[in-house]
C-alpha cells in the first residue's frame, strides 16, 4: 500500500480512500430518508443519487457549489456559448438556486450526485465528456477518483483555498494531495492561491495565475454623457458636481450608522445625495421605513413618474438591474453584506468605476478581492459610526485622497480583465 506523510502520521492512501467511499455508501440512505422530508430536499431528487437520464455528448462540464461559484463561472459560459467545438454543455450544482442563476447559459442542467460511489457511477456510467472544469475548491474525492478512472480531463478555475479550508486540508492530506495532483490545470486569481495549491500537492506547471472570472466585467457606462443623463434621471434639480454615496446591495441592520451620519450631515445643509440599493426586493418597503424612522425622506426610484421637478436628497432604488447605473455616478460606493455577518458582495462592481469602494470587517465571501485591494490601497474599511460619520465629512468636502483611493481600486480590476478569455485558453490547452 502507498503512503504518504502527512500532519498525523503514516496514512495509507488507500485505506482512507476505502474509509471514505464505505461511509458514503453507508450514509446515502439515510441522507435519501432526510432529503424526502423536505421540499427543498425533493426537488430533483433522483439527479441527487446519479438519475441524470442519457445525456448527448459533451463538449464541457462545468461544475460550481452553489449560485456564488456559477456566478463566478457565468463570464466562462458566455464566452464559449455558441462556440464551434463538438458537444453540448452541462453545469452541475449542489443546490437547485445554482442551477437556475447558469441555466440560461447552457445547454443541460444537473444536481451533482451525493458523493457515493453507486450515485457518482450510475451519473457518469451514461456520460461523454470532453473535460470537467471545476469552480474553486469542490474535492469530491469519488467524483474525482470516477472522472480519472474514465480518462476525462479536469481543470480547476477561479481556484480558491481560505485560510479555514487550508488547515483543513492539511490535517487530511493523505486524501487531498492525489486530487490536487490529478488536475490537468488550475487557474487561481493570485499568486497566493498558487502557492496554496502547490503546497497541497499540485504540480508547479499546472498551476496558472489568470485572475478571477467572476471579477473580469466590462463597465456598461462608457461615455460622461451617460453619467450626466443617468444623474439627472435620479436628482433632476442636482448641481452636477454635488457628491452621491451609493449604499449598494444593502442588507438589514446595514443602514443605522450611515442613516445616522447622513442625518447629520443633511441637518448641517451639506451638499450631498444618497442612493439606497436594498439587495432583496422584499426588503424594499423596510429600507423605506427605516429612512423614514431617521427623518429622512425619501423618493422612490418606481415612483418616479410622480416626482416633477422635486427636489431630493436620497433615492431608493426599489427596483432591480440599475444598481451599476448608480456605481457609475457615485462619488462613494458602499458594498452591502459586509457591516452584518453574510461575508459580502462583488466590490468589482464600483470600483471598476473607480469609485472609492467602502467594506465593513465581514468579508468572508470576497476575501480575496478585497485583500488585494487593501494591499493596493484601494478600499476604505469602516467598523463602526465615528468611521462612517468621519468618511461621510471626507466626501462632503471632496477630500482628494478619496479619488486615489478610487484610482487604485479600479487597478485591481485591471488585473482580472480578460480574466474569462485566460482561462479558457489554457483549460484548452491543458
Amino acid at each position: 500500500m502507498r503512503y504518504v506523510r502527512s500532519p498525523s502520521g503514516q496514512i495509507g492512501i488507500g485505506m482512507l480512500f476505502k474509509g471514505y467511499s464505505a461511509l458514503t455508501t453507508a450514509c446515502s440512505p439515510v441522507v435519501a430518508g432526510a432529503m424526502l422530508l423536505s421540499a427543498r430536499g425533493r426537488q430533483r431528487f433522483r439527479e441527487r443519487f446519479g438519475g441524470w437520464g442519457k445525456l448527448p455528448d459533451l463538449g464541457w462540464w462545468f461544475h460550481g457549489a452553489s449560485v456564488g461559484e456559477v456566478q463566478g463561472l457565468i463570464p466562462l459560459l458566455s464566452l464559449l456559448r455558441g462556440g464551434e467545438e463538438a458537444g453540448d454543455s452541462l453545469l452541475t450544482a449542489t443546490s437547485p438556486t445554482g442551477l437556475e442563476r447558469g441555466a440560461p447559459y447552457v445547454d443541460h442542467v444537473r444536481l451533482l450526485p451525493l458523493d457515493a460511489r453507486w450515485c457518482v457511477r450510475r451519473a457518469l456510467d451514461r456520460l461523454t465528456v470532453q473535460r470537467l472544469i471545476v469552480s474553486e475548491t469542490e474535492l469530491w474525492p469519488i467524483l474525482l477518483h470516477e472522472v480519472a478512472r474514465r480518462d476525462i480531463p479536469a481543470h480547476v478555475v477561479n481556484g480558491r483555498i481560505s485560510d479555514y479550508t487550508l488547515r483543513w486540508y492539511e490535517q487530511i492530506e493523505s486524501l487531498v494531495r492525489p486530487l490536487v495532483r490529478g488536475f490537468r490545470s488550475i487557474c487561481v486569481p493570485n499568486k497566493t492561491q498558487a502557492d496554496r495549491y502547490i503546497a497541497l500537492g499540485a504540480q508547479p506547471e499546472a498551476v496558472v495565475v489568470t485572475g478571477h472570472s467572476k471579477y473580469d466585467a466590462e463597465p456598461r457606462i462608457t461615455s460622461d454623457e451617460e453619467r450626466v443623463r443617468i444623474r439627472r434621471e435620479l436628482f433632476p434639480r442636482a448641481d452636477g458636481h454635488v457628491p452621491i454615496v451609493v449604499l449598494g446591495s444593502m442588507r438589514p441592520g446595514e443602514e443605522r450608522h450611515w442613516f445616522d451620519a447622513f442625518a447629520s450631515q443633511r441637518q448641517r445643509g451639506a451638499a450631498v445625495k444618497m442612493i439606497v440599493a436594498p439587495r432583496h426586493a422584499e426588503k424594499f418597503s423596510y429600507f423605506s421605513q427605516q429612512l423614514v424612522s431617521s427623518g429622512l425622506p425619501c423618493a422612490r426610484w418606481s415612483e418616479r413618474n410622480t416626482w416633477g421637478e422635486t427636489d431630493t436628497d436620497i433615492v431608493l432604488l426599489d427596483t432591480m438591474g440599475k444598481l451599476e447605473e448608480a456605481y457609475a455616478v457615485a462619488s462613494l460606493a458602499f458594498v452591502g453584506a459586509t457591516l452584518v455577518d453574510v461575508g459580502g458582495h462583488n466590490p468589482i462592481e464600483p470600483a471598476m468605476y473607480a469609485v472609492p469602494v467602502v467594506v465593513g470587517p465581514y468579508i468572508s465571501v470576497v476575501a480575496d478581492v478585497i485583500g488585494e485591494m487593501r494591499s493596493a490601497r484601494g478600499v476604505i474599511e469602516v467598523s463602526e459610526a465615528d468611521g462612517i460619520a468621519a468618511l461621510l465629512e471626507r466626501v462632503v468636502r471632496r477630500d482628494p485622497q478619496l479619488a486615489e483611493i478610487g484610482v487604485a481600486g479600479q487597478e485591481v480590476w485591471q488585473q482580472h480583465r480578460g480574466a474569462a478569455q485566460r482561462i479558457v485558453s489554457v483549460v484548452r490547452h491543458g
